[in-house]
This record gives C-alpha cells, sequence and structure tokens, in this order.
C-alpha cells in the first residue's frame, strides 16, 4: 500500500511538472505568435512567420489540455484512494458554504 502511495505521488509530481512546463511554453509561443502577426501587420512583409507561431501555439494547446486532463484524473484518484475529501473547488463537489440548507 504505501509503494503504491510513493509510486501514485511520483507520477503526479511527474505529470504536474510537464503541465507546468508545458502551460509555460504554451504562453510563450502565443505570446510570440502575436508579436510575428503584429509585426507582420506593420511592416506589411511577405515571409509569414506567424504561421509557424499560431500552428506552434495550437499543437502546444493539444499537449496542455491533454496533460491538465490526465493530471486532473490522477488527483480524483489520489483523492478517493486516501478516502479524504475530495478538493473543495471541484465542481463535483461543491463547497459546504455553497449547499443549500
Amino acid at each position: 500500500m504505501e509503494q503504491q502511495q510513493c509510486g501514485a505521488r511520483f507520477s503526479l509530481r511527474r505529470i504536474d511538472r510537464a503541465t507546468r512546463r508545458a502551460g509555460i511554453a504554451l504562453c510563450w509561443s502565443h505570446a510570440t505568435a502575436i508579436t510575428l502577426t503584429a509585426a507582420e501587420a506593420i511592416f506589411r512583409t511577405a515571409t509569414d512567420w506567424w504561421v509557424i507561431g499560431w500552428t506552434l501555439t495550437a499543437a502546444l494547446l493539444v499537449v496542455w489540455v491533454l496533460l491538465r486532463a490526465a493530471q486532473k484524473a490522477l488527483l480524483r484518484e489520489a483523492a478517493s484512494s486516501e478516502g479524504g475529501e475530495t478538493d473543495p473547488c471541484s465542481p463535483e463537489e461543491p463547497p459546504h458554504y455553497d449547499r443549500a440548507a
């Protein structure tokens, strides 16, 4: 049981780190795509570098969404295996103050 929890924590940390890095790369590629598009509009060049920026942004968005879904699944699995309370920010389980009397 202890080894399962240790392995789950390691995989959760690993996917958490990968999700964070993908999110950072997504933000930077989006900023780059916006900058290249603005430069294209201002200088009216015919290089079309902005297409690469937006393509990279779209690809990173798909990667980030898949990693985030896997991260949330691991968090739900860890919460259910511990038997503790679920995440109070979870849409499936509203916080106690949000419930009707």
